[in-house]
């Protein structure tokens, strides 16, 4: 029995601590902006804005540059690329924070073959926030097909 709590122990220090993330928005970025998808990390908020503006340059009127308090906080931003018809969407999942690196993991949902999709230009963008960290940050993507019946 003492066995068992000492692995149970022993895994409990071994996970990562969850870092909180609150997604900021969710959206379709204009031609050039994410057409090739990736992530980034926006620290400062002469960054944030420049983003928000580019990532928003199709919008009329254009929507207001959700607040950050860049002392305590820092966003992450993902994107797939640009995709050829609807159906896909992006979520960052979760955070976590080991040795001073953070890690966020991102999931990008595909449509399946037998999806019924609206034929239109797409590129789905995330914009999430979490703690401020000054180390490194590293993103884990994970894919997923929905196979539509």
């Amino acid at each position: 029995m003492m066995a068992l709590h000492v692995v149970l122990l022993l895994m409990t220090l071994a996970a990562p601590p969850p870092l909180t993330v609150t997604q900021i928005a969710a959206l379709n970025a204009p031609a050039g902006v994410f057409d090739d998808g990736g992530q980034q990390v926006v620290r400062d908020q002469a960054a944030w804005e420049t983003l928000w503006k580019r990532l928003n340059a199709n919008a009329s009127p254009a929507p207001a540059v959700p607040a950050i308090d860049f002392t305590k906080e820092m966003l992450v931003v993902a994107g797939m690329g640009m995709k050829g018809h609807g159906g896909y969407k992006i979520a960052v999942s979760s955070a976590t924070e080991d040795a001073g690196k953070v890690t966020i993991e991102v999931a990008e949902t595909s449509p399946g073959a037998r999806c019924m999709n609206a034929m239109m230009m797409t590129s789905p963008v995330v914009v999430a926030k979490l703690p401020s960290r000054t180390g490194e940050v590293a993103f884990k993507v994970v894919q997923k097909v929905i196979d539509c019946q």
